[in-house]
């Protein structure tokens, strides 16, 4: 086993993890390394101290189905940073060759206007020509709740209201749902101890974090019987996000 530092700046302390092999390869296929994780959350970590324009200059296409979002949380994270974002209204044909032929030039022509592609919402068939053909990187939907930067974003929120020795995490709910997959690949990926239940932790039993998912579409992060700050959680989200992007575009 190994030690791998987050050199996130904690209220508490820099986040410490051991990952063991055992833990990476029961990690889901589309989480970054632990590594990876750790340098993603320091970059977050300092985007919220300080933010800057990071991404001045850099244009942003968010596909999207007809009348669908008026605006996204990763239109606001990105333009935060300086990016400028269009959102554009993307309905392809289904199931012709002319369908596939109007998405590939559709994606090359974006590739050519534009730094980076995002496609939530889109149909599985659809990201992956646009990924083939754009030659810019091609998010999935980097701010849905079944992105890996959602599961990180949890993790990080609860981790960092832990001492390293006393991190432990319950997840409660139903984990074979893709956010719940992901977040517990996460922690085991890190080395974080997570214990899955199908409901709630019995009284006097010790808790010191809480990743309540108990009802699907609305989880409850908790540290002890306290729960943490929604606006605090989506903060974290947000910096996630906005790490990613700035991985993505820069090569951080």
């Amino acid at each position: 086993m190994r030690s791998v530092k987050f050199a996130a700046r904690n209220r508490r302390s820099v986040l410490h993890v051991t990952i063991s092999r055992t833990a990476r390869r029961a990690a889901d296929e589309s989480l970054p390394s632990a590594s990876k994780i750790a340098s993603l959350i320091a970059t977050a970590d300092r985007l919220r101290q300080s933010p800057g324009s990071p991404l001045r200059g850099r244009n942003l296409a968010l596909l999207r189905k007809e009348n669908g979002y008026a605006s996204s949380p990763l239109q606001d994270a990105a333009e935060e940073l300086g990016a400028r974002v269009a959102l554009l209204n993307f309905s392809p044909k289904k199931g012709t060759s002319d369908a596939r032929t109007d998405v590939t030039a559709f994606a090359r022509m974006l590739g050519r206007m534009y730094d980076c592609i995002d496609c939530d919402g889109l149909n599985a068939s659809v990201k992956r020509l646009v990924e083939q053909h754009a030659g810019v990187p091609v998010f999935p939907g980097l701010a849905s709740d079944t992105h890996p930067a959602r599961a990180i974003a949890d993790l990080w929120t609860l981790c960092e209201r832990q001492a390293p020795t006393e991190r432990r995490i319950i997840f409660i709910g139903n984990g074979r749902g893709q956010r719940a997959r992901l977040f517990v690949a996460a922690a085991r990926t890190v080395g974080v101890a997570i214990v899955v239940r199908s409901r709630d932790v019995p009284r006097g039993e010790a808790t010191p974090a809480i990743a309540d998912a108990s009802r699907p579409g609305d989880w409850i992060l908790l540290i002890g019987d306290v729960e943490i700050d929604r606006g605090t959680v989506q903060e974290c989200h947000r910096r996630i996000i906005q790490a990613m992007l700035v991985h993505r575009l820069l090569g951080a």
